[in-house]
């Protein structure tokens, strides 16, 4: 399940756009984008939907980790700044489609726009028509089993819409992650963690790492972190997954394109048959 973070206050925009990779400050109450909050050293700690519910209101909706450690962490750079975190705001995250998004709502937000409603806040999500919905409790309309849970997250994989699991924070640069494509960082704003590194590999290239979708025969599923190697000596790593029908899963994985050429393995030999569908860029 997706947390979410509050920040709020006075220097709430001020503060998210010190700390986050996108143009905070250019983002208009009503509205939302993706964005990632790095290390020094360029690396995605956490990827996220920030949404500006209110002028002084931001809300991210965390595409992987703990927001309680979220909280924690950013709080060790607030000093004098007003400004309040929050992890526990009674929300939860839910995936909708076309006729359950206006059922909660009565609107269906488009491109960046939100929509608001007795406290429930939607947007779309981009390569395909599914919504997010913000809310205390989900609407009667809106499935929550397991069956439509595992088809948002395989419709998250042919969107190429990564969840970052603990494991892997700290670890893939955003551009590994094809982050770039969703304007998920800014090469034109003021300073930020890991921005050298960004400016460097925007203005001097050198990115030899992307984004893939695959398809393998397996028993499980692979855990997010999963080592895949080339007969070439390249490799690569499994960042999510899903099954797309009986031991036949598909997943996001970060691959070089020389291991992209496969053909590609396990370690364990959990996977077979794995075949390279996309690569996102």
């Amino acid at each position: 399940m997706l947390q979410l973070l509050e920040l709020s206050g006075p220097d709430a925009i001020a503060f998210a756009h010190a700390q986050f990779a996108n143009d905070v400050q250019a983002l208009q109450a009503g509205h939302w984008q993706w964005n990632v909050w790095l290390s020094a050293q360029g690396r995605v700690r956490r990827f996220f939907a920030l949404l500006r519910a209110a002028p002084e209101r931001l809300v991210l909706v965390l595409r992987g980790g703990d927001a309680e450690t979220l909280r924690t962490e950013l709080a060790r750079f607030v000093f004098r700044s007003r400004v309040s975190l929050r992890a526990d705001l009674g929300m939860h995250v839910f995936g909708c489609d076309e006729t359950e998004i206006f059922a909660a709502l009565g609107a269906c937000p488009e491109r960046d726009a939100l929509a608001l409603r007795d406290g429930a806040v939607g947007l779309r999500l981009p390569h395909g028509a599914r919504w997010l919905l913000l809310a205390a409790q989900s609407p009667l309309e809106v499935r929550t089993d397991a069956d439509a849970g595992a088809q948002w997250q395989l419709d998250d994989i042919h969107a190429g819409l990564p969840l970052l699991p603990t494991g892997l924070q700290d670890e893939l640069l955003p551009h590994w992650l094809g982050l770039q494509r969703l304007a998920a960082f800014s090469v034109g704003k003021g300073c930020y963690p890991g921005q050298e590194v960004i400016a460097r590999l925007h203005f001097k290239g050198g990115n030899k790492r992307w984004l893939y979708r695959i398809g393998f025969a397996c028993d499980r599923l692979p855990d997010p972190g999963t080592r895949l190697a080339a007969e070439n000596g390249e490799g690569g790593i499994v960042v999510n997954a899903a099954f797309a029908q009986p031991h036949r899963a598909e997943a996001l994985a970060v691959l070089s394109d020389a291991a992209a050429a496969g053909p590609l393995t396990d370690a364990a030999g959990a996977l077979h048959d794995i075949q390279v569908v996309s690569r996102f860029s």
